[in-house]
C-alpha cells in the first residue's frame, strides 16, 4: 500500500518550486496591498489639498466678512471671471448657518452635497471636516466642509468636492493587472523555477545513480566531479572521500580477517597433526604427555589471540571496561622493571631502568600495566642476543613520557606507518617464530588512545627502536 502523498514524501525539485510560487505569491499580493495603501494615501491628500485650496481662496476672496455678497444660484462663472477661482470639475454649495442650502454650482447640475451630522458640529466649533461620501452617482465624492467664522460666529457653511472617478479608475486598473498579472507572473516564475531546479539538481540525480552501482565489490570507483565547487560540488567530495575510507576499512577488514584466520588456523592445524600422528604411533604415556604438552601450547597461544582480539572489538565499539584512578606510574614501571628482568637475562639482553621520575596520572591501573608489558615484551622479542633495553619515565609539563627503547632489529621506514595495524608484522622481524602475531602494538595503542595520549616510534633497521608514550600528566 502507498503512503499518502504529503508534501515531505515530494521530490526537492517540486518543493523549491512550491516554496518560491508561494513566496511569490505572498509577495505580489503584499506589494500590491501596501502600493494600493500609499497610493490611495498620496491621492487622497492631494485631493484634499487641491478643494481645501479651493475653498481656502472663497473665503478669503468671495466671502470676507462682513458678509455682504449675495452670489446668483449659478456662480460658477462669476467666481472664475472676477475672482480667478477656477471651478471646472468642482462640486461648490454654501449653506448658511443652520445648514440649508443658498446656493449651488452648475456643477452639480440640480443634486446637493450630503451634510453629516458630524461635519455640522465641527463647522460649528469652527473646524474644517473632510469625508468621502456616496451619492446618487456612481461614483464617491471627496468632500471638505470649511466653516466660515464672524466674530467667533458660524456665518455660513461652505462645502467643496471633487469626483473621485479618476482615483477608482486607477485601482480599478490596478486590480485587473493583480489579478490577471500577478498569476500569470506566477505561473511563468513557475514554469521557469521548475527548469532551473531540475538542472540545478541535475548533478544529484547523477550522484545517486552512481551511488548506486558502488557496492562492497566496486568501492574503487568514484564520482566524477566536473561541475563548480558549489554545495554539490562538495558533496561529490565528501562522497568520494566517503567511499575512500570504506575501501580502506573494507580492505583492512578483509586483511584482519585472513590474518586472524590464519593465526588461529596454524596452531589448530598443528593440533590436529600431533594429535593423529600420537593416536597412529604413540603408545607411551611419555609420548602422549609430549603431545597435550604441544597441544597445552597451542591452546594457550589461541587463548592469547582470542583474548587480544576480544579487547580489540571491546575497544573499537567503546565497549572496554576502565576503572580510572590516581595511578604512581613510577611504582608502576618499576614493578614490570623487576618482573621482566628475569626473562630478559634468560634472552640475554640487558634491562636497565635509566630514569624514573614521580608522576601521577589518572587512569585504569590494569590496562596500564598491560601496555608497559607489550612494550617490553616487544622489545625482548625483537632485541638479538647481547643487546640492551632501557626503560624511562618523565615528567614534562602536563605530559607523563614512557620510553622503551632497545637495539634490536629496527624498523624501516617503509614500515612503520602500519606498526599499529592489527595482525601488521615486518617481514625481517615479525615471524612466528618471535612468538608474535601483530596485535601487541594494536592493544599499546588503543590503551593510550582511550587514556587520552599518544604513542610515536623512533627507528632505524639494525640500529633498534624506540617506543614513546605521552600521557596527560595529572597535577598533584
Amino acid at each position: 500500500m502507498r503512503s499518502p502523498c504529503t508534501f515531505m514524501n515530494l521530490t526537492i525539485r517540486t518543493k523549491l518550486t512550491l516554496w518560491y510560487t508561494t513566496l511569490l505569491t505572498i509577495s505580489i499580493l503584499s506589494f500590491g496591498l501596501l502600493f494600493s495603501y500609499t497610493l490611495s494615501k498620496i491621492i487622497i491628500e492631494n485631493v484634499d489639498s487641491r478643494i481645501s485650496s479651493v475653498a481656502d481662496m472663497m473665503a478669503n476672496s468671495v466671502f470676507k466678512p462682513p458678509l455682504t455678497l449675495n452670489l446668483p444660484e449659478h456662480f460658477d462663472l462669476i467666481l472664475e471671471r472676477f475672482f480667478g477661482i477656477k471651478t471646472a470639475g468642482n462640486y461648490i454649495q454654501v449653506l448658511n448657518s443652520m445648514g440649508n442650502i443658498k446656493v449651488t454650482s452648475s456643477t452639480l447640475e440640480g443634486t446637493t452635497l450630503p451634510l453629516s451630522e458630524a461635519a455640522y458640529r465641527n463647522a460649528l466649533k469652527g473646524r474644517q471636516t473632510y469625508e468621502l461620501v456616496k451619492t446618487a452617482g456612481p461614483f464617491p465624492i471627496r468632500i471638505v466642509t470649511y466653516p466660515i467664522m464672524s466674530k467667533g460666529r458660524l456665518e455660513l457653511i461652505l462645502q467643496v468636492g471633487t469626483s473621485m472617478k479618476g482615483t477608482q479608475d486607477i485601482f480599478h486598473a490596478l486590480f485587473y493587472i493583480l489579478m490577471f498579472g500577478g498569476p500569470v507572473m506566477v505561473i511563468l516564475a513557475g514554469i521557469i523555477g521548475w527548469f532551473l531546479a531540475g538542472k540545478a539538481l541535475s548533478p544529484v540525480d547523477n550522484i545517486t545513480q552512481m551511488a548506486r552501482k558502488i557496492g562492497a565489490e566496486s568501492l574503487n570507483e568514484r564520482l566524477s566531479i566536473s561541475g563548480p565547487r558549489d554545495e554539490i560540488g562538495r558533496l561529490a567530495e565528501t562522497f568520494n572521500d566517503m567511499i575512500s575510507r570504506l575501501e580502506a576499512s573494507f580492505r583492512k577488514t578483509k586483511r584482519f580477517t585472513a590474518d586472524a584466520s590464519h593465526e588461529l588456523k596454524t596452531p589448530l592445524t598443528i593440533m590436529k597433526g600431533e594429535i593423529e600422528v600420537a593416536l597412529r604411533t604413540e603408545n607411551t604415556v611419555e609420548g602422549l604427555k609430549d603431545v597435550l604438552l604441544s597441544t597445552l601450547e597451542e591452546i594457550d597461544r589461541m587463548s592469547h589471540i582470542v583474548r587480544n582480539l576480544l579487547d580489540l572489538a571491546r575497544a573499537d565499539t567503546g565497549d572496554i571496561q576502565l576503572t580510572f584512578d590516581k595511578v604512581h606510574l613510577d611504582s608502576l614501571l618499576r614493578e614490570r622493571f623487576k618482573q621482566s628482568a628475569k626473562r630478559a637475562a634468560e634472552a640475554g639482553l640487558e634491562l636497565r631502568l635509566i630514569k624514573t621520575d614521580t608522576v601521577t596520572v589518572n587512569g585504569d591501573r590494569v590496562r596500564l600495566e598491560q601496555l608497559i608489558y607489550n612494550l617490553i615484551d616487544n622489545a625482548i622479542k625483537y632485541t638479538p642476543d647481547g643487546g640492551k633495553i632501557e626503560l624511562s619515565l618523565e615528567a614534562e609539563k602536563d605530559w607523563a613520557i614512557i620510553s622503551v627503547k632497545d637495539t634490536g632489529v629496527g624498523i624501516s621506514k617503509d614500515d612503520l606507518p602500519y606498526l599499529f595495524d592489527r595482525f601488521y608484522r615486518v617481514d625481517k622481524a615479525r615471524t612466528r617464530d618471535a612468538g608474535g602475531v601483530g596485535l601487541g602494538l594494536s592493544i599499546c595503542k588503543e590503551i593510550v588512545t582511550v587514556h587520552g595520549g599518544r604513542i610515536d616510534i623512533e627507528s632505524e633497521p639494525d640500529n633498534g627502536s624506540n617506543f614513546i608514550v605521552y600521557l596527560p600528566r595529572l597535577m598533584e
